[in-house]
């Protein structure tokens, strides 16, 4: 998790270089650029986290995509513009602001051009490197941390999380589930709009269903295709494990 950290930060530091070298081809002092394009880092980190969630909808995904980018843009625009008032009246006076930058599909595409690489890099290193063991989380005011082998399955009811684990416990929650989604690696597998299941803990799989300590969750449309080949897979590769 160290590294992953590291490598994220060095990323979005990278990125925030780049885009003051940009500024700096318009004439600015270096100083105001680093300062400029600082203030857009809060909006491409908006981007990286609400982008995949809005993609992921189940329902009016493209309303959800169009609000997410609008609310993107609009944070990138005033952040830049707060940013380069404060400059020219504070510190740098009388210095222009490239009309460039006061475009919203500029602001855009410069989004997606470091958003999308950053992206890229987080399921790379997510993949490449070790996945976590524990998890830690907040539930009903408590700090928890839980073996990420002990969880059965996550499901939500919209205003809450719960996460099932094997001594029979339940964990409430007020992170959505698609964050978990992101946060528990790779041996979980999302089937439905409401419910992630623990590979691991899944002891059979049909078209239709899983079944996991004897409660038989049904695959939604929209996962199932996926989710079942994924599921079959694990399960084979469980099977020649225990031949072998």
């Amino acid at each position: 998790m160290g590294m992953r950290y590291w490598a994220m930060t060095g990323y979005w530091a990278g990125a925030v270089l780049s885009l003051a070298v940009l500024l700096v081809s318009f004439d600015y002092e270096f100083g105001r650029a680093l300062f400029i394009a600082s203030s857009l880092l809060p909006g491409m980190l908006c981007a990286q986290f609400f982008l995949p969630q809005a993609f992921a909808a189940s329902q009016r995904r493209g309303v959800a995509v169009v609000c997410a980018i609008a609310g993107v843009v609009m944070v990138e625009w005033v952040s830049m513009l707060l940013a380069c008032t404060y400059t020219r009246v504070v510190v740098w006076p009388y210095s222009s602001f490239p009309a460039l930058f006061s475009n919203p599909i500029f602001l855009l595409v410069v989004t997606v051009a470091f958003v999308l690489p950053g992206e890229l890099l987080a399921r790379w290193l997510r993949q490449r490197l070790p996945q976590p063991r524990h998890i830690a989380f907040v539930s009903e005011r408590r700090k928890v941390t839980l073996a990420l082998a002990a969880i059965l399955y996550v499901e939500s009811n919209d205003t809450e999380v719960a996460l099932h684990t094997v001594d029979g416990a339940v964990y409430r929650t007020r992170t959505r589930i698609s964050q978990w989604e992101q946060q528990l690696g790779e041996r979980f597998v999302r089937i439905h709009r409401a419910y992630i299941v623990n590979a691991d803990h899944v002891v059979r799989v049909t078209a239709q269903a899983v079944e996991i300590d004897g409660l038989q969750i049904e695959f939604s449309r929209k996962y199932r295709e996926s989710a079942f080949a994924r599921l079959v897979r694990e399960s084979e590769g469980r099977g020649a494990s225990a031949r072998g």
